[in-house]
């Protein structure tokens, strides 16, 4: 959570128009073009990091009250469409996709990851596992 409040720095290089630019962005953004949206294009784009990008989207008043909820909603809305493509070509995506640029991405960016753990929750075991044997081996 970024707190905004200029003490005497440089002044923010955000403006308004981002908002609309992101779906500007979005549309020169697809399979055909082979082109997958990012926030680090995105910034390069607007001439910013892809760190400021997020401490605009996610910059908070006093209150805690976002102060730019839309350039919030537009950026979540361009890792939305990444991910959705990433998905598709991932799944429809043919032999011309990387399918582990496709996992590491979602893996990365979206929180998806493989499921291998079924009885801990992801939660490591203390120790050895114990053999038990069943009744049946007696």
């Amino acid at each position: 959570m970024t707190k905004v409040g200029n003490k005497g720095g440089r002044p923010s290089k955000y403006k308004e128009e981002f908002v609309n630019e992101v779906d500007v962005y979005l549309k020169e953004c697809s399979k055909e073009q082979m082109k997958v949206p990012t926030k680090q294009e995105f910034a390069m784009r607007i001439g910013v990091d892809d760190d400021t990008l997020d401490n605009w989207a996610n910059a908070v008043d006093d209150d805690g009250k976002k102060i730019r909820p839309l350039f919030f909603g537009a950026l979540k809305k361009l890792m939305q469409a990444q991910a959705i493509q990433l998905i598709n070509d991932g799944i429809y995506g043919g032999k011309e996709v990387n399918s582990t640029i496709v996992k590491l991405l979602l893996q990365n960016n979206h929180g998806m990851k493989e499921r291998n753990d079924y009885t801990t929750d992801g939660d490591k075991i203390a120790g050895p596992i114990p053999y038990i044997p069943s009744k049946d081996n007696e």
